[in-house]
């Protein structure tokens, strides 16, 4: 059993190293544990307790001091665009180096100078973002977050803000990225941008930070549960989501009341539960 990181821009998480099922999405930089290798298949656990098979040569074992600077380090940062350009020179006519995406963590190299900052991505390919394409790392350990101890209706605004820049975006089953995401993958990244780990699957789980609430109490950027789907509260009645149906497949705003046009009683009639962190 070793920690290692991921060294690509994606990638894909299998339920088993047949590669028939896709699990999930990791992206550059973010830890895992190895627990188990076979051939070129690596078992792993991921951060957030999720755990499947990820081919060898997407991550690489990571020494226990790279790891501490890699959580700790003040230079520590998230990309926080929905696709982000690594450059070789800082100007927008160099040659792109690799792109990566929202959420991915890089480290810092120095300073930012006229708009740029130099980072170091989890490979050790070294380029220029623009500075305003990144966030200090804020994300917590699952169960960490204090809601008693936080600006609730700004963290509120950050989730939505992040779920709202995902709008459009297709629906690719164990998606993560502005290239395709399923409907937790929506919702782990809305909340993931702002510092908050929840769990990654339609369901509320014992050991995160989401607990029901009762639908009364509901409020933006609270989640809605369904049967094995998942969608975050806007407000109004209006919920944003990340749905596979044909009849509108994507990233989409839909509705709870039967008045609107864009209402769905196949999920307004089977609301399971409301979900909050505060």
């Amino acid at each position: 059993m070793y920690t290692g990181i991921v060294i690509v821009p994606k990638a894909t998480l299998y339920e088993n190293p047949t590669k028939e099922t896709v699990s999930d999405e990791l992206l550059s930089g973010w830890l895992v544990t190895v627990v188990q290798e076979l051939g070129r298949f690596l078992k792993i656990v991921t951060d957030y307790g999720y755990s499947g098979w990820l081919e060898r040569p997407t991550i690489c074992k990571i020494s226990p001091k790279s790891l501490k600077r890699w959580r700790e380090a003040p230079t520590a940062a998230l990309l926080c665009r929905k696709a982000t350009d690594l450059l070789k020179t800082p100007k927008v006519q160099a040659p792109i180096l690799s792109t990566l995406f929202m959420g991915s963590r890089v480290m810092l190299c120095g300073n930012a100078l006229d708009g740029w900052q130099k980072i170091r991505t989890a490979d050790g390919c070294c380029g220029y973002v623009p500075a305003i394409s990144l966030l200090s790392s804020t994300c917590q350990e699952p169960g960490s977050f204090d809601s008693q101890h936080n600006d609730e209706w700004n963290i509120r605004s950050c989730i939505l803000n992040y779920a709202m820049s995902f709008l459009g975006t297709q629906y690719r089953w164990g998606g993560k990225t502005a290239m395709g995401l399923d409907c937790s993958g929506l919702t782990f990244m809305s909340y993931y941008m702002c510092g908050i780990v929840i769990y990654r699957d339609a369901i509320i789980k014992e050991g995160f930070p989401v607990h029901e609430i009762p639908f009364s109490s509901i409020k933006p950027a609270d989640l809605l549960y369904f049967p094995g789907h998942v969608a975050l509260y806007l407000g109004n009645g209006k919920y944003i989501h990340c749905t596979g149906n044909l009849s509108s497949f994507g990233c989409v705003i839909n509705s709870l009341r039967p008045e609107d046009n864009d209402y769905r009683a196949d999920l307004a009639e089977s609301l399971v539960a409301v979900g909050s962190v505060f």
